[in-house]
């Protein structure tokens, strides 16, 4: 009997660990364990109750990070704040507007240049259909929800001045597909908003907010889930929004999962095959993207469509720590360095976008166009570029990785 108690301890704690990290039931692990625990119920089954015990112990730590999750999900966030009226900001031209968003794809020049070593038509396709292309652009964090956080704010939050940074910051989704900044000016000037996603990574807070439309409805969304439940059909939900026939403008934001970011699999020469895959995938979405800008422009000839990634490919690192301590200034950039490329449509005002080099700043100088006035560009935010900076298993502090002109600067965020 104690030798079925004891590996009945093992086998519950194995198996609600798989379900709590992975949310999935990991059959060959729980099979290695439950012969392993066999195996040591044969010398020490009479320990079960220590072994409880011991759970017990070790199951405090998990309890206590959810009370900091909980105090971070629910704190006040000050940093949204603006410090001008651009939040009223009323534009003279209504033009609609989509925003395509290709995960990880970095900017023309990281492209080309030694680290990637990739040469793709889309560059010159979208030179071909009037697009301005920023080469120089980057985001100004290094993961999707931080990045377009602050993208949806208009304002930089230090990945949330948090207890314990990660690159997942609290209230990131709220902003992102809640009533943000970005969201409350379009409705505020009339456009019906559109938010298209591949699937409910960004929505998983189930806390749905003011966009208009979400192609994933909360009703669809697991309770439980790792963000890749509900796949969606990015061209079918577009050409539905291409067909509505509202009588107000649009802005339709579309985030497409290709190419990613590449994923740190440790393999002979990793860098150079994880280079390789990630080559591939720029391919296969080349494609996706020609369609739907394809699309849009057959259909809604008259509209702005912005193609900006969030952040960069990663390319040359080989694991977060190594990510989260370089001061390689090509590493750093193939971090933060993304493709943004406008077409304007003729709602460009002479210079308005000479400072337009980070996504926080994407927002401003848009609306300081629309509503063709130039003293909102008064306030650009800070276009330096920040990542978190690995001191120890539980400690990530926020550093400045590149500074307003892109130089490499790795100093602390607060001196």
């Amino acid at each position: 009997r104690t030798k079925v108690l004891f590996v009945s301890v093992i086998m519950v704690t194995a198996t609600l660990m798989s379900w709590a990290i992975r949310l999935r039931i990991q059959k060959k692990m729980l099979l290695g364990i439950l012969v392993l625990s066999g195996l040591l119920a044969l010398k020490f089954h009479e320990k079960y109750r220590k072994v409880a015990v011991l759970i017990g112990i070790m199951a405090v730590l998990p309890f206590l990070n959810i009370f900091v999750k909980i105090y971070e999900q629910n704190k006040s966030m000050p940093w949204t704040q603006l410090v001008d009226d651009i939040k009223e900001v009323q534009f003279e031209a209504t033009p609609n507007i989509y925003l395509i968003q290709p995960d990880g794809y970095v900017n023309r020049s990281m492209m080309e240049g030694p680290l990637y070593n990739h040469q793709t038509d889309l560059f010159d396709w979208l030179d071909a259909r009037q697009f301005k292309q920023y080469d120089t652009f980057r985001s100004n964090y290094a993961a999707s929800i931080p990045s377009n956080s602050s993208m949806f704010a208009m304002k930089h939050h230090y990945y949330g001045e948090a207890l314990f940074n990660e690159l997942e910051m609290p209230m990131g989704r709220e902003v992102i597909s809640g009533q943000n900044t970005v969201n409350y000016v379009f409705q505020n000037n009339g456009y019906k908003t559109y938010f298209l996603a591949q699937d409910e990574y960004f929505q998983q807070n189930l806390k749905f907010g003011e966009f208009d439309h979400y192609n994933i409805s909360k009703e669809e969304i697991p309770y439980f889930s790792k963000g890749d439940e509900r796949v969606a059909v990015l061209k079918v939900d577009l050409e539905k929004v291409l067909s509505d026939k509202t009588e107000q403008p649009k802005f339709v934001f579309i985030e497409k999962l290709l190419p990613h970011h590449i994923h740190f699999v440790e393999q002979e020469d990793q860098v150079e095959a994880e280079r390789v895959e990630y080559a591939g995938k720029i391919e296969e979405v080349n494609v996706w993207l020609k369609e739907a800008i394809g699309m849009i422009e057959a259909k809604d000839p008259q509209a702005m469509i912005i193609v900006l990634a969030d952040h960069g490919g990663w390319v040359g690192m080989t694991s977060y720590p190594h990510m989260f301590t370089t001061e390689d200034e090509a590493n750093l950039n193939s971090i933060f360095a993304s493709i943004a490329a406008i077409k304007w449509n003729g709602h460009l005002q002479e210079g308005y976008d000479a400072e337009l080099w980070s996504t926080v700043n994407l927002f401003r100088v848009l609306f300081a166009n629309l509503a063709k006035n130039d003293a909102y560009l008064q306030q650009m935010e800070d276009n330096s570029s920040y990542n978190l900076h690995w001191e120890s298993w539980y400690r990530k502090s926020v550093y400045k990785a590149l500074d307003d002109k892109g130089n490499v600067s790795f100093k602390p965020y607060k001196e």
